[in-house]
């Protein structure tokens, strides 16, 4: 335990991350519930060294779950520099640090003013299910920072889920209607080197369509600039520009997709910010996965498939064929008891 000065009762609780894109953050999400739900008493400040989305888009959506958030910090390197802007930062009830690079974890250690202290590191992790004496990390991003409420806290209540603002949900209703067979595509991400090829997405909604299903391609800001490509070429496909959805009194930049998510029976996604999002607000997800692994990026859904390229001898997301991801797809959603229509 560090040396700690102040009022005691009146310490925050720390989440120290590195840099986080959409998915990262709605993978740590259960460690914030499970925070909340345990120390109800306490402010959670999310502390990151770089740019985090949960800044830029996921806050408004953990109302009453985090009481600030301290974002382009620079206390990863240079390692000195950093633990100087650390030390300026008030004592803390609890530090939980999902970060894994040992030098950074330590220096945080070594200057941070704290009650309790835990940690990603090997050695200092419980995984849940396993033997008292297995301290092996998890692989999984979303594992790992929920195993850190393991080591804090008996039991372990992660529940709750993420959602859109009333105005958005009834627009989202007109727009999907839930009666509806709907398989969405989240068919794009911010690397294109993640991406299945859009003309097998296009291909797989006409499969889809000719069995009595109704596959939409959903858009959004990395999407935008394929609707004119879509538009042209595949005029027959439905898509939904989340960018354009005229939402009344919008909770945040997250209300389209999470309004859409109970309209959707399943999702198929690539390895992206919206597949952690609609897994993460309750649909099921097929994902496809490349050059990245599942064993650590997988959406946290309720119910999941993988198809990745190393199933098929490469790395690349044109490496998974057509056929696969129909067949997953079909068998996923009768798995699912997702009937056509009609």
């Amino acid at each position: 335990m560090n040396q700690t000065v102040g009022d005691q009762a009146s310490r925050p609780i720390a989440v120290i991350v590195e840099r986080e894109g959409l998915g990262d953050v709605i993978l740590k999400l259960p460690l914030l519930r499970a925070i909340r739900h345990a120390r109800p008493d306490r402010e959670i400040w999310w502390i990151s060294a770089h740019d985090t989305a949960m800044q830029t888009a996921v806050l408004p959506y953990v109302e009453g779950g985090i009481a600030r958030v301290m974002a382009e910090l620079d206390f990863t390197e240079p390692l000195l520099q950093g633990m100087r802007t650390l030390k300026t930062l008030p004592p803390f009830s609890a530090v939980f640090d999902t970060r894994t690079r040992v030098a950074s974890v330590l220096a945080a250690r070594l200057v941070l003013r704290y009650d309790e202290y835990y940690a990603c590191l090997p050695g200092l992790n419980r995984r849940v299910g396993a033997p008292w004496w297995d301290r092996r990390r998890p692989k999984h991003i979303g594992e790992r920072a929920l195993n850190l409420a393991y080591q804090a806290f008996d039991p372990v209540d992660a529940s709750g889920r993420i959602a859109a603002s009333a105005g958005a949900e009834a627009l989202a209703a007109t727009i999907l209607p839930p009666s509806e067979p709907w398989i969405g595509f989240a068919f794009g991400s911010n690397k294109t080197w993640k991406n299945w090829p859009l003309e097998r997405f296009v291909a797989l909604a006409r499969e889809l369509r000719s069995l009595g299903y109704r596959p939409v391609l959903l858009a959004g800001p990395d999407e935008r600039a394929a609707l004119p490509v879509l538009a042209g070429s595949a005029p027959d496909v439905d898509v939904v520009d989340m960018t354009a959805m005229m939402i009344d009194a919008p909770r945040g930049k997250l209300d389209a997709p999470l309004a859409l998510a109970p309209s959707l029976k399943l999702l198929v996604a690539n390895d992206c910010g919206l597949g952690h999002l609609f897994g993460a607000a309750g649909v099921p997800v097929v994902s496809l996965f490349g050059p990245t692994r599942p064993e650590r990026w997988a959406p946290n859904a309720p119910a999941s498939r993988i198809v990745s390229a190393q199933d098929f001898g490469g790395e690349a997301m044109t490496d998974i064929p057509l056929a696969a991801v129909v067949a997953a797809t079909l068998d996923f959603a009768r798995e699912l008891g997702v009937r056509p229509a009609g």
